[in-house]
C-alpha cells in the first residue's frame, strides 16, 4: 500500500471513475440542469463540507442540498427545509435555485459544549438527516491536597475550543458510594467542588460540556507511592495555549515520563508563576491564603494540571513546577521545570484578518495563492503602526476522494466501499494524524498505516507578500500571501493564526478556510484539473481505486488541543 500511487495508477483510476460516472449519466439529459421534466422531488442529495465544527463559535459547516426528480434531473424552485436540533442555521433561502440547490450555514450559537447536532433536511415526504459534531470543549480538574479527613477542593474548569470560559454550565461530579453532585460554572468557567480527603486514593469522575474527566484524589500522608523501579527521565511543562486573554484561563500541564515513554503517576508537583507581581493572576492550585502552592499528584497518564487565570493587565509570565517522587515542604524545590513565557493579552490590541476571495494561478510553479491583510488596532480602534505581525498555518483536517464531471462541471465524490459501486457526492473527511503537532510519528498516530503523518505540512505556506510587509503600515495593516500546491486544492482545511506584540501585550487573530479552487477550472471539462484525485487517497496494490477508510477515536496527548479531545482519525477499511 502506498500514498497516491504511481502516475500510471492515477490515470487508470481516473479513467475508471470517469467511465462509471459517464455511464450513469447516459440518456436522459442528466447534464442539462435546465431540462427538468417534473417538479416532484424524488431524491435529496445532502452533503456537508465538514463533519465537525469546533466549539469556539466562529467555526461553521455548510450543508448543500440538491433536489432531484425520478429521472435525476434537478428540481428548481421547490421548497426544502433544513432544520437543526441545536445551533444557529442560516439558509440560502426556502426554495432551491435554478440548479436545484439550497445551502445552509450552521454555527454552534451560544452553546459552546461538545455535542452532536442532528440536521433534518426535508422536501415533501422526502426526509434525510445528517449529523455534525461539535468538538473542542475541555474539562480540566485541579485536585487539591490535604491529609486524610481534611477539607479539600477539586477546581474544575470548562473552556471552549478557543480557551474561552463556558459559564453557567452544569458540572456533575461522581464519587464512589455517594450521590452525584451537580454544580454550575461561574463567569470564568470554574466550579470548585469541595470534598473531604479520603483515607486512601479515590477516583472522582466529572462530566460537563459533553466531556468526561477522571481524577485521583490522594491524601498527602505518604500513601501515594511511585511504582517500583519507576524513574522520571523526561519531565516537561507547557501552557496550552501559549497566550491567554486578560481575565481568562489557560491550562498549565506537567508531564512526567520514564523509560520507554511510560507515564509515572503520583509524582508530587507544586506549580507557581514566576514574575507574576507585575500582571497578577492566580493558579487554581494556590492555597486559600494565596501564599503557598498546594501539591498536585500526577495521574495515571503521568500528568499533573493546574489552571492559570490571568489578571486585568497584559504582559508575560513564566510557569514553573517544582516536583519530586516523595513529599516535600512548601518553599522547597527538589527539581524544577519551567515553560516558555506565557503571554497575557490585554484588550488594547485587536487583530482582524481581511480577505477578498481572489485566487491567483501560477501554472509554472504549480501553485494557487491568495492574499490576506491583517488589520491591527488599539483599544480606541486606532491603527497601530510599525508592529511586526507573524503568521502560522495549521492543517486541522484533510479529505479523500476524486473529481468527475457531473452536470457539466467537475464535482467531488468518493466510493462508500472498495467495490467501486457505492458512489457518494462530496469528500471523505479525516482529522490531522499528528494530534500533538510535534511532527514526530508516535504510538498509533499513523492510523492508516501509510508510513507517514497526514496531512503534509509542506503543502501550504504563508509568508509576507513582500519584504517588510509583515510590519503594519500607517493604516495598521500587514500583508501576507498564502500559497499551496494545485494538487492539494480542496483537499485540506487550514487554520491561520496571526499574532503581534505591542508594549508587552500580545494580540492574535485567526482565519479558517479550505484550500479554494478556481471556478473556471471546475467549469472546464475538456481537461483534467490538477486536483482531480486527492493526494491522500490510499491505493490498494493492483486496484485503481482509493482504499476508502473508516474512523477510529484517538485521544490527544493535550499539547495543541485540550487533553481530553477525541479525534476521529481515518484508517483503512478491512
Amino acid at each position: 500500500m502506498n500514498i497516491q500511487g504511481t502516475e500510471k495508477m492515477k490515470m487508470f483510476f481516473a479513467t475508471a471513475v470517469l467511465g462509471i460516472v459517464l455511464a450513469g449519466c447516459s440518456a436522459g439529459g442528466k447534464n442539462d440542469s435546465t431540462t427538468t421534466t417534473t417538479t416532484t422531488v424524488s431524491t435529496l442529495n445532502v452533503s456537508v463540507d465538514k463533519s465537525s465544527v469546533n466549539s469556539s463559535g466562529s467555526d461553521t459547516a455548510t450543508i448543500t442540498v440538491v433536489a432531484l426528480d425520478s429521472s435525476n434531473n434537478v428540481v428548481a424552485s421547490t421548497p426544502v427545509s433544513v432544520s437543526p436540533d441545536s445551533g444557529v442555521l442560516t439558509p440560502s433561502g426556502p426554495l432551491t435555485n435554478i440548479n436545484g440547490v439550497v445551502t445552509a450555514t450552521l454555527a454552534v450559537g451560544s452553546d459552546h459544549t461538545n455535542r452532536t447536532i442532528d440536521v433534518v433536511v426535508s422536501s415533501g415526504s422526502i426526509k434525510k438527516t445528517v449529523a455534525i459534531t461539535v468538538t473542542g470543549a475541555s474539562l480540566t480538574a485541579t485536585v487539591g491536597s490535604g491529609t486524610s479527613g481534611s477539607a479539600s477542593t477539586i477546581q474544575y474548569t470548562v473552556l471552549d475550543a478557543s480557551s474561552a470560559p463556558i459559564a453557567d454550565t452544569s458540572v456533575t461530579v461522581s464519587l464512589p458510594g455517594q450521590a452525584d453532585v451537580v454544580g454550575k460554572t461561574d463567569a470564568n468557567g470554574k466550579y470548585p467542588f469541595p470534598f473531604t480527603m479520603p483515607s486512601a486514593s479515590t477516583t472522582v469522575t466529572a462530566t460537563a460540556a459533553g466531556v468526561k474527566t477522571t481524577s485521583t484524589v490522594t491524601p498527602t500522608n505518604g500513601t501515594a507511592v511511585i511504582p517500583d523501579a519507576a524513574t522520571v527521565t523526561s519531565p516537561s511543562l507547557a501552557a496550552n495555549p501559549s497566550s491567554v486573554s486578560t481575565s481568562h484561563s489557560v491550562e498549565v500541564r506537567a508531564l512526567f515520563i520514564g523509560a520507554n515513554n511510560a507515564p509515572i503517576p503520583n509524582v508530587r508537583a507544586r506549580f507557581q508563576m514566576v514574575d507574576s507581581n507585575s500582571i497578577g493572576g492566580s493558579l487554581s492550585s494556590d492555597s486559600a491564603d494565596g501564599l503557598t502552592h498546594n501539591v498536585i499528584y500526577s495521574d495515571a497518564n503521568g500528568t499533573a494540571r493546574t489552571t492559570y487565570t490571568a489578571g486585568t493587565r497584559g504582559g508575560t509570565i513564566t510557569a514553573k513546577v517544582c516536583w519530586s517522587t516523595t513529599d516535600f515542604a512548601s518553599g522547597v524545590c527538589p527539581n524544577a521545570v519551567t515553560a516558555s513565557s506565557l503571554t497575557v493579552v490585554a484588550s488594547g490590541v485587536s487583530l482582524a484578518v481581511l480577505a477578498n476571495g481572489v485566487l491567483a494561478v501560477d501554472d509554472d510553479k504549480n501553485i494557487y495563492s491568495f492574499n490576506l491583510v491583517v488589520q491591527v488596532v488599539d483599544a480606541s480602534n486606532q491603527p497601530i503602526t510599525g508592529s511586526t505581525v507573524t503568521g502560522s498555518v495549521d492543517i486541522p483536517r484533510f479529505y479523500r476522494g476524486f473529481y468527475s464531471v457531473i452536470n457539466t462541471k467537475w464535482a467531488s465524490g468518493y466510493y462508500s466501499d472498495n467495490t467501486l459501486l457505492g458512489f457518494v457526492a462530496g469528500r471523505e473527511s479525516c482529522d490531522n494524524e499528528d494530534v500533538n503537532r510535534n511532527n514526530v510519528m508516535e504510538g498509533t498516530e499513523d492510523i492508516n498505516l501509510s508510513g507517514a503523518l497526514e496531512p503534509f505540512k509542506a503543502s501550504v505556506v504563508i509568508a509576507p507578500t513582500s519584504a517588510g510587509s509583515n510590519v503594519t503600515d500607517a493604516f495598521g495593516k500587514a500583508y501576507f500571501t498564502v500559497q499551496y500546491g494545485q494538487n492539494y486544492a480542496s483537499w485540506e482545511d487550514i487554520a491561520l493564526t496571526f499574532t503581534t506584540t505591542v508594549e508587552g501585550t500580545e494580540g492574535h487573530g485567526s482565519y479558517l478556510s479550505g484550500l479554494p479552487v478556481p471556478a473556471i477550472v471546475l467549469a472546464t471539462t475538456t481537461s483534467d484539473p490538477p486536483f482531480k484525485v486527492s493526494p491522500y487517497n490510499l491505493i490498494l496494490d493492483g486496484l485503481p481505486a482509493p482504499w476508502l477508510v473508516g474512523t477510529t477515536p484517538v485521544t490527544n496527548p493535550g499539547v495543541i488541543y485540550p487533553a481530553i479531545t477525541t479525534f476521529n482519525l481515518c484508517k483503512p477499511q478491512q
